[in-house]
């Protein structure tokens, strides 16, 4: 038997056993896939970071505006951007999560899923 590709034999017309490569072939995808939602996972976590540190920078406009007079607006206005910022973060962190839930190839609790 001549081992040729991969460390697979050849199989009977010569190329390596499709079986083998298939079943590699969804290793890799699975893998792949587990790191994504990794991924996804984890910006979602530094999204919800980011919305914290928002909502506290806005608390501190909030706080600077009450003692500053002649800046009162333009602070309360630094504030309200920082709380839409912080909400913009936290709507992608869910998506993101969303998306970490989604099997990629679709809903592994169908009957007809393949996996």
């Amino acid at each position: 038997m001549v081992y040729t590709y991969g460390g697979f034999p050849d199989g009977p017309d010569g190329q390596p056993f499709a079986a083998d490569e298939a079943f590699r072939a969804i290793q890799r995808a699975e893998r792949a896939g587990r790191d994504a939602r990794a991924s996804q996972r984890s910006a979602a976590k530094s999204l919800d970071d980011s919305a914290d540190s928002h909502e506290r920078t806005a608390k501190v406009y909030d706080e600077a505006a009450k003692h500053a007079e002649p800046r009162k607006a333009e602070y309360r206005e630094h504030a309200a951007r920082h709380r839409e910022f912080a909400q913009e973060d936290r709507l992608m962190a869910e998506r993101m999560r969303q998306m970490a839930e989604i099997h990629p190839i679709g809903d592994p609790a169908m009957p007809w899923h393949p996996l």
